[in-house]
């Protein structure tokens, strides 16, 4: 059976190669006959796709370049997506150029294209989390939802700045200088801090038996200088919300602003500051858990010790 197999196969590849010297030969013979028809013609139809291939494309990315210049696209995503699109662009029509040569020199195009699309099945079920990084990757950039330099959260677990926005992968550098590769896919929420405006806020808790009125008059104080020393980065001025909380600590008073993006870090910082070291140049003190200490003696005395009856 092997025997008669292996017979077989060989007679079959004898036969190809058969047909393909026969058909070299016709075509050589058709050329000999007809040079002009049988091959000046051929190469000047694949000279006349290739050079207007290349001119589509140089035209189409002229064009993409063109609109993207024009667009109130922010620069970082603009970048990604002119990048993106020329690509898609470029690859198919030299795909389409492709496979029109092909059927110059008589190829049959329906094997072939049945081919492509059963490889890019197969590639589609083997790669779906890439085909996902991708999709998701796309949607990131398109929708603004983080660009390069932008401080952002990740899932509400990573927070660092954007270093780079890809298709696939998008790398998240923290504070302490750890770089994070994320799949795209991954990436189902995000946090900006960069979007427009940002709400600094400052919460400063004091004793229940401090001076309120003295308080407030301190945060004034600091409200004002924060004004001057950030004029050109706020939004909305500094404002004080009075007894925002209150608990065994004490009374919680808060300062707030909106500012640019770029001041939030700064400001948040110097309204700490400035709060505190007028509170302290007042003499008020900030609230503080405080811990009473007592020996043995002293804690039995107290325990034993009658406490006498409140008049009313």
């Amino acid at each position: 059976m092997l025997f008669t197999s292996s017979i077989f196969l060989t007679a079959q590849d004898s036969n190809l190669a058969e047909n393909l010297i026969a058909k070299t030969k016709k075509l050589l013979v058709n050329i000999i006959e007809d040079p002009v028809r049988n091959l000046l013609i051929p190469i000047g139809e694949i000279v006349l796709i290739i050079v207007l291939t290349i001119i589509a494309v140089r035209m189409i990315r002229r064009v993409v370049d063109k609109t993207f210049s024009f667009s109130k696209i922010q620069t970082n995503q603009g970048q990604t997506l002119r990048t993106l699109i020329n690509s898609i662009v470029t690859y198919s029509l030299y795909f389409i150029a492709i496979l029109t040569i092909l059927s110059i020199f008589g190829i049959n195009l329906a094997p072939v294209l049945a081919g492509a699309g059963i490889l890019g099945l197969a590639i589609g079920f083997g790669a779906q989390n890439l085909v996902k990084d991708v999709i998701s990757g796309f949607f990131l950039i398109f929708e603004r939802q983080l660009e390069v330099g932008d401080f952002v959260q990740i899932n509400n677990q990573i927070s660092g700045t954007v270093e780079e926005v890809g298709l696939r992968v998008t790398k998240i550098r923290e504070f302490n200088q750890r770089l994070h590769y994320l799949s795209n896919r991954m990436i189902t929420q995000v946090t900006n801090y960069n979007r427009e405006k940002m709400r600094a806020i400052a919460q400063i808790i004091v004793p229940l038996e401090a001076d309120f009125q003295l308080v407030t008059q301190s945060l004034e104080e600091t409200c004002e200088k924060i004004r001057k020393e950030f004029e050109k980065d706020l939004i909305e001025e500094p404002q004080i919300l009075e007894f925002t909380n209150m608990d065994i600590n004490g009374v919680q008073f808060t300062i707030h602003a909106v500012c640019h993006p770029d001041a939030y870090y700064p400001l948040e910082r110097a309204m700490r500051k400035e709060a505190l070291m007028n509170l302290h140049r007042h003499g008020i003190e900030i609230a503080y858990t405080r811990s009473v200490i007592y020996n043995p003696e002293q804690a039995y005395q107290l325990q034993t010790q009658k406490k006498e009856p409140v008049k009313v």
